[in-house]
């Protein structure tokens, strides 16, 4: 789960206004490409917001200040927890709720 919320006060901290929404999208594409056994979600404030972006592994831990660079090993973290989807289970690709 990722947040990708924005705060209403433009001067206040956000995960959306620290690049969350491309590292929802980083993730699920990741998630696709790879074929991780996961449903990849957006989610409207975890209460961290001078803290994100955060993501949150379901289950598992959050990860605070997540950066796009980060990606690439919670994918890793992702495949090895989570396994794979059987070939005949591909389908339509995974989409974030809300984008």
């Amino acid at each position: 789960m990722v947040c990708v919320n924005r705060r209403f006060k433009g001067d206040e901290p956000s995960c959306a206004a620290r690049g969350s929404l491309a590292i929802a999208e980083a993730i699920e594409r990741g998630v696709r490409e790879r074929h991780i056994d996961i449903i990849a979600e957006s989610f409207i404030c975890f209460g961290q917001c001078t803290k994100g972006p955060t993501v949150k592994l379901v289950p598992g831990d959050f990860i605070l200040g997540t950066t796009l660079d980060m990606v690439p090993g919670i994918l890793d973290q992702l495949e090895a927890s989570c396994g794979h989807k059987p070939k005949e289970e591909d389908g339509p690709p995974v989409h974030l709720l809300g984008s």
